[in-house]
C-alpha cells in the first residue's frame, strides 16, 4: 500500500481537530465549574419560596430603656414548676456570668471588664420585669441577646426565676 502526498496533511488536520474539540469539552457542562464554594460545616444560604409567610421573626420587643419595656408585663403563669424551669435556664444561660446568686460572680466574669451586672434582687434585679425581658432578648453592654436561644416563653420564666433571687 503506498502512501499518497495527501495522507499526511489529513492525518494532521484530523488529530488537529479532535484535539481541538476534545479541548472545549469540559467547558461543555459547567456544573462542576459554577458551584458556590462552602466552607466545612457551612449550610447554604437558602431563601425562602416567593409568596412564602415568615413563621419566626413576628415578636416585637422594645428595645431596652424604653418606656414601652419597662410597662411589659410577663404573661406566663409563675408556678413552682415554671420558677424550676426558669432556674434551669438561669443556670445553663446565666450562670456563667452572673453566678449562681445573680451577683455578677460567675466563672468566667473575672474575664469581662466591666464585670457583668449584679441581677440579684438587691441590684439590677430590682428593675421592671419587662425591661429585664427586653434586655435579655436584645442585650446590654457586653451582654449577648438570647431571642436566637430562648423562645419568649422561656425568656420571661428566667425573668420571672431572676425576680426570686436575693
Amino acid at each position: 500500500m503506498r502512501r499518497t502526498s495527501l495522507t499526511r496533511p489529513i492525518v494532521f488536520v484530523a488529530a488537529f481537530l479532535s484535539i481541538a474539540l476534545l479541548a472545549g469539552c469540559e467547558k461543555l457542562d459547567r456544573n462542576m465549574y459554577d458551584n458556590p464554594a462552602f466552607r466545612p460545616q457551612e449550610e447554604p444560604v437558602r431563601l425562602p419560596p416567593a409568596g412564602s409567610v415568615p413563621t419566626k421573626g413576628l415578636e416585637h420587643t422594645p428595645t431596652p430603656g424604653t418606656p414601652e419595656a419597662a410597662a411589659l408585663k410577663n404573661p406566663e403563669k409563675v408556678t413552682d414548676f415554671s420558677l424550676l424551669t426558669g432556674k434551669e435556664l438561669y443556670g445553663i444561660y446565666c450562670t456563667p456570668c452572673h453566678g449562681a446568686s445573680g451577683k455578677g460572680d460567675g466563672p468566667v466574669a473575672k474575664k469581662f471588664v466591666p464585670a457583668p451586672v449584679d441581677i440579684s434582687g438587691t441590684g439590677f434585679g430590682m428593675a421592671p420585669e419587662g425591661l429585664l425581658f427586653a434586655i435579655v432578648t436584645h442585650g446590654m453592654g457586653g451582654m449577648p441577646p438570647f431571642r436566637s436561644d430562648l423562645t419568649a416563653k422561656e425568656r420571661w420564666l428566667v425573668v420571672a426565676y431572676l425576680k426570686t433571687l436575693k
